[in-house]
Formats: structure tokens, C-alpha cells, sequence
């Protein structure tokens, strides 16, 4: 039909030659058809360029908006999405942020009032330090072992356990005060300690795994968040521990947050993923030891961990004489955990973003280096001591501390992919155990150390010997990284956690997180 005059042509139709409209339309047939056999032509005996797709006409067969729209729906299809969280990984970070609040919160309630009930039964300090010690020894002792049979046992039992232990060596903790003599009450609460030590570090190392596992794009972050609840816990737990003894005496702190961890165990029972299969392969604590840039982690771990730990004998005690008030001493001791507990987070996010882990660490160890000389102040920089330098020293401390912790984990788990090992359930429980008995080793070790080098030379050459640590271990990465490129296998790869090298792996994952919930 012609829409010029609205009525049908035939081709021999005289109206048909004289309507300009339709002679239009018989022209531009005719010129794509000519086009379609040059190009057709030009295809067989020219060179091989990629074929032009026709240019739309005037027919009524072209679909000009239609591809526009596909056009853009592509563009926006390259665009990256934003990441979406499943309820079971919510829940699953629930549940950890849960037992790491809970369970960090009663292992530090002690410190205020423990020392006073057990000086007034004869104990020596000797002796309370060892039963402070006791927990991070055993702490120390466990990690490993929960990382080898985390695989087989299931990462979810073995998180549930530990807490129940650790709620249950509290609430048993209480009842230390009706111990007849001196030596019945230090045995039971070094006991009591060692088991609760080993409760905590398997819920601390499954929980890493578990992260490691169900966030395998974002180790850093959810470990560091998990890290949040736990300086949280040390901030707050002994002003807490202070306030019930003084409302109800000796037992009522660890009735109520022993309660507290079983309550939370009990939620975490419904939160926590299952681990369906019990047959998995243990991962080779060996081959992951076999790998150097593992030890020089470790080593750093150890000696932020010393360096964080020391101050909890001889902090105090340098504030006192430096006239600050028991209240102005409790704001420092709170201001370092809040601010590391809050820097954790931001350095765990840019570790996973950056992937720059060995800058990282480098950079919170000279942090660290500086903050130990001016916190003392160190001889070397004839600063006379003033009472601004631990308000101001102390929150920087906290954060390089933090800067040095946060991406020690994502590097393990870089240098292990690197060598070959199979991203799987094995490798995280077994570096979540490596990770976590490096920090329990240092936090056993650092108050003795700092207790006895300030009983010895008193508390800024203290400070200056860390900080000496603290630049050793920097030169040593920083070696290491040379070597490493040089002799070893050269620039180390950051390949995705999202491509898994076992066939394992996505049972694992799977097992982890039921499709049913």
C-alpha cells in the first residue's frame, strides 16, 4: 500500500511508475541488494577484514531502538555489580562477631580484680602472672592443633565447643574463691585457665576459618571485624569485670559472662553454618611450613603481638608516675582498644582492596619503631617525659599496631595459593591456626619480657629495645621481599579466591553454607 495515497499498487500499474513514494523504496531495495553482493564479493577475494554489518535502512524490518537498548543493557553489564551478601554469610559473620565479643570479654575480666583477691590469699605476683600466662599458653599450644582437625571434625562443632569450654571454665572460675588454702586456689585457677585457653583458641581459629572460607574475596575485612569485637572485648571487659565485683563480689562477673558466652554459644548453634562432611583431607601443616615467606609472617606476628602485650604489666605503673589518675589511666588503657579496634577495620578493608599486604606491614612497623622511641621517651631522643606524649603516642600506637596485624592473614593465604597449595577447608584452618598461635605465643610471652626488661632497666629503655625489635623485623621483610623476587619465585601473584584449585572446595564451601537455610 502507499501511504502517499492509500491504495494498492500493482507493478505494472502506471500509478505505480508515477508515485514518487514508492519509487523511493524500490531504489533503496535495489541499492542494499547491490551492497549485499559487493560486500558478498569483496568477502571471498579481498583481504580478511571483519564483516560490516549493514547499516539500518528506511525498510520496515529494522529494529533500530531495539538495539540501542541492547547496546546499553551490554554497557551496564560491564559495569562491575556491587557485591551482594547471602543470609548465610550475615549469618555466619553474626555469629562469629557474637563468640568473639562474648568470649574476649570473659577472658579479660579478670585483670581488675583477680590480682587484689589473690594478693590478700598470699599469692606472689610471680604466680599471677603465670596464671595470666596460663591462658595464652595454652592458646598458643591448641591453634595448631584445632587447624589440623577442624577438616575433619567439622569447622562448626569445634566452634561450638570451644565456646561451650570457655562459658563453662568461667562460670567454674567463680567458685575458685572457696578453695580452702593458697595452693588449691592457685592450682585451680591455672587449671581452669590452661582449659579455658584451649576453648578460646578453637573458637578463634575455626571462626578464622570459617571466614577465610565463606568471605573468600574479603578475608581481610571479616577477620578484621572479627578482630573489632575482640579489641572491643578487651576495652570494655575489665571496666565491666570492675563493676559487678563491686555489686556482687568475686562470683558474680564470671556467673554472668559465663552465662553470657553459653547464651551466645546456644544462639550461635542456629547461626553458624553447618559443616556437613566429616571425611574431609586435613590440610599439611608440613608443605605450609615448607614455605618461607610463612616464617617471616610469623615472625612479624610474634613480635606485634610482644610489642601489643607488653603494656599490660608496665603501661600503668609509667602513667602513675607521670601523676595520672586511676580514671585518666583507664581512658588510656580504653583508648587504645577502641582506636584499634577501629583501625583494624580500615586496614582489613585495604588489604583486600590493595592486595599491597607487605607494604602494609612494612609501613606499621616503622609506625611502630617511632611509636615505641617517642612513648618511653627513648634516651636517644632527650625528650624529658610529659603527660601529653602517652595521650597523643597511645592512639597512634594502637593504629600502627593495627596496620602491622590486620594483613598478616591475607599474606599467608597469598604466599600458600602462590606455592600451589589447593585453597580449600585444609589450608584455612591450618593457616587460621598458624595465625592465631602466633598471637596467643606473643601475648603469653610479651608481659614477661616487658615486666622483667623494665624491673631491669626501667621502662623507656624498655621501649626503645621494642622498638628496636620492631626495625629488626622491618629490615627482615624488607630483605626478604629482595630475595624473594630475585632468587625465589619472583613477583608474587595475587590470584582471585574466587577461582578454587580443588575439586573439593565447592563441597566444601557448599557444606559450609546449607542451601536449605
Amino acid at each position: 500500500m502507499c501511504d502517499a495515497f492509500g491504495f494498492f499498487h500493482q507493478e505494472n500499474d502506471r500509478q505505480f511508475v508515477n508515485c514518487q513514494p514508492c519509487n523511493n523504496i524500490m531504489e533503496q531495495h535495489k541499492e542494499d541488494k547491490d551492497d549485499d553482493d559487493t560486500r558478498q564479493e569483496y568477502a571471498n577475494t579481498g583481504p580478511d577484514f571483519p564483516p560490516i554489518e549493514a547499516l539500518p535502512t528506511s525498510s520496515t524490518n529494522w529494529e533500530g531502538p531495539d538495539r540501542l537498548s541492547d547496546s546499553s543493557n551490554n554497557k551496564n553489564e560491564d559495569k562491575p555489580e556491587r557485591t551482594k551478601y547471602t543470609f548465610h554469610q550475615k549469618a555466619t559473620f553474626a555469629g562469629a562477631s557474637l563468640a568473639a565479643l562474648a568470649n574476649m570479654m570473659a577472658f579479660a575480666i579478670i585483670s581488675v580484680f583477680y590480682p587484689i583477691e589473690a594478693k590478700a590469699r598470699g599469692v606472689s605476683q610471680t604466680v599471677i602472672g603465670l596464671v595470666f600466662g596460663a591462658f595464652a599458653f595454652s592458646a598458643a599450644i591448641g591453634s595448631p592443633i584445632w587447624g589440623k582437625i577442624i577438616p575433619t571434625v567439622g569447622a562448626k562443632f569445634v566452634f561450638l565447643a570451644g565456646a561451650f569450654v570457655t562459658g563453662g571454665c568461667n562460670v567454674l572460675f567463680g567458685f575458685i574463691v572457696d578453695m580452702p588454702t593458697e595452693a588449691t586456689f592457685t592450682g585451680f585457677s591455672v587449671v581452669i585457665r590452661l582449659l579455658e585457653g584451649l576453648g578460646t583458641s578453637a573458637t578463634i581459629t575455626s571462626s578464622a576459618a570459617i571466614m577465610a572460607v565463606t568471605f573468600p574475596d574479603n578475608v581481610g575485612t571479616a577477620v578484621s571485624l572479627i578482630e573489632m569485637m575482640g579489641g572491643l572485648s578487651y576495652a570494655v571487659g575489665p571496666a565491666i569485670g570492675g563493676l559487678l565485683y563491686n555489686a556482687g563480689g568475686f562470683k558474680l562477673p564470671f556467673f554472668t559472662l559465663g552465662g553470657f558466652v553459653l547464651v551466645a554459644d546456644a544462639v550461635n548453634f542456629f547461626l553458624m553454618p553447618q559443616q556437613g562432611s566429616t571425611n574431609q583431607e586435613t590440610g599439611s601443616l608440613i608443605q605450609v611450613l615448607r614455605i618461607p615467606a610463612i616464617w617471616i609472617i610469623l615472625l612479624t606476628i610474634v613480635v606485634i603481638s610482644v610489642c601489643m602485650a607488653s603494656f599490660d604489666p608496665i603501661l600503668s605503673i609509667h602513667l602513675k608516675e607521670l601523676d595520672f589518675t586511676v580514671i585518666q589511666i583507664s581512658l588510656v588503657f580504653l583508648s587504645f582498644g577502641l582506636v584499634y579496634a577501629l583501625s583494624s577495620v580500615f586496614w582489613g578493608a585495604v588489604a583486600d582492596a590493595k592486595k599491597a599486604t607487605r607494604i602494609m606491614i612494612v609501613m606499621g612497623l616503622w609506625g611502630t619503631t617511632v611509636f615505641f622511641l617517642l612513648v618511653g621517651p627513648s634516651p636517644l631522643l632527650k625528650i624529658p617525659p610529659t603527660k601529653l606524649i602517652p595521650i597523643i603516642e597511645i592512639p597512634f600506637g594502637s593504629a600502627v599496631i593495627a596496620l602491622v596485624a590486620m594483613p598478616t592473614l591475607v599474606d599467608m593465604f597469598t604466599s600458600a595459593e602462590w606455592y600451589g597449595i589447593p585453597n580449600n577447608l585444609g589450608l584455612t584452618s591450618i593457616i587460621s591456626g598458624i595465625w592465631n598461635s602466633g598471637f596467643a605465643f606473643g601475648t603469653m610471652a610479651g608481659p614477661i619480657i616487658a615486666g622483667a626488661l623494665t624491673e631491669q632497666f626501667g621502662f623507656p629503655i624498655t621501649t626503645t629495645i621494642l622498638a628496636g625489635c620492631c626495625l629488626v623485623v622491618m629490615l627482615v621483610v624488607c630483605l626478604f621481599g629482595v630475595w624473594e623476587y630475585q632468587c625465589g619465585k619472583g613477583r608474587r601473584i595475587h590470584r582471585s579466591r574466587l577461582e578454587l584449585e580443588s575439586d573439593s572446595t565447592e563441597h566444601e564451601r557448599s557444606s559450609l553454607i546449607p542451601n536449605n537455610l
